[in-house]
């Protein structure tokens, strides 16, 4: 019994060593695809045209120094800040002043609040009146002696708009006032949780389920 036993395993064996011998070895693993090397798209244009649209923002022609800042702004040009910025203080026509003005209305990542200040004191009143709408669109408080200056103004409307854009600079810190209490009202009601955790106790929902005097 044990030898037939023993004569089984060492033909299971050999049939084994004998299969894995004349297997046919499995087929090669394909080849990964060629790396093609894409070229960078070329720029729209070249360093030549962009400085010749650069210099048009200083051309004669109203017309032509609006398209040009337009154009530089669409092309998200690296320059477009300081450029922006010049124009507003220093073009000759309010109305492209107040297009550029525009132009940099709810963009944060271009404005220079310098610029839009500069503006303020304008001579022409919808160039002032334009750039409270900017810095009151903005938010940003740190212009607000800036803009009380403004209610001084000889014109009502631009007195009205300044008066305006001041209240918009209070309505965003009550926001921020009550986004900040709303956290740390939450950051204190969990730390509640965690203690009443800790201890083994039920969770407190809300604070008015907390007892502040539990040290």
């Amino acid at each position: 019994m044990r030898r037939g036993f023993a004569v089984l395993v060492l033909l299971a064996g050999g049939g084994y060593l004998a299969y894995a011998y004349l297997k046919p070895p499995p087929a090669p693993l394909p080849a990964p695809p060629p790396v093609i090397n894409q070229p960078e798209p070329s720029p729209m244009f070249s360093p030549v045209e962009l400085a010749r649209i650069r210099r048009s923002v200083k051309d004669g022609d109203p017309g032509v120094r609006w398209s040009a800042a337009q154009l530089l702004f669409n092309i998200h040009d690296p320059q477009l800040g300081p450029i922006l910025d010049d124009m507003i203080a220093h073009d000759p026509d309010p109305d492209v002043r107040m297009n550029v003005i525009g132009l940099m209305k709810g963009r944060e990542d271009l404005v220079r609040l310098g610029g839009l200040v500069r503006a303020l004191g304008d001579t022409d009143k919808n160039v002032r009146l334009k750039a409270l709408q900017a810095l009151g669109d903005i938010g940003d408080p740190s212009v607000s002696g800036w803009v009380t200056g403004l209610l001084r103004d000889p014109e009502p409307d631009v007195r009205i708009a300044a008066l305006d854009t001041l209240g918009k600079f209070q309505d965003k810190r009550k926001k921020e006032f009550e986004k900040l209490a709303r956290q740390l009202k939450q950051n204190y009601e969990e730390a509640l949780r965690r203690k009443a955790l800790r201890e083994g106790t039920a969770t407190v929902d809300d604070t008015a389920a907390a007892d502040p005097t539990v040290k």
